[in-house]
């Protein structure tokens, strides 16, 4: 499986191929990422990739997850 890093990058746009749309995403310390995929229709569709999380206590460890507010 194809996997990208992004670290300490502030505004990205990262294109999967057919192949690669598959492909781990791993970012840190990044903002304003996007990530296009090929369509069947041969148009890309873009998706942001998020930013902002919520990290909550469960009792026995802590629990991450991407935050609904905007």
């Amino acid at each position: 499986m194809p996997t990208l890093s992004i670290q300490k990058t502030d505004g990205c746009q990262v294109y999967l191929s057919e192949t690669s749309k598959n492909a781990e995403i791993i970012t840190s310390k990044s903002s304003e990422m996007n990530v296009l995929i090929p369509m069947a229709d041969g148009d890309f569709a873009e998706f942001p990739v998020p930013e902002q999380f919520k990290t909550t206590f469960n009792g026995s460890k802590l629990v991450t997850c991407v935050s609904d507010i905007v």
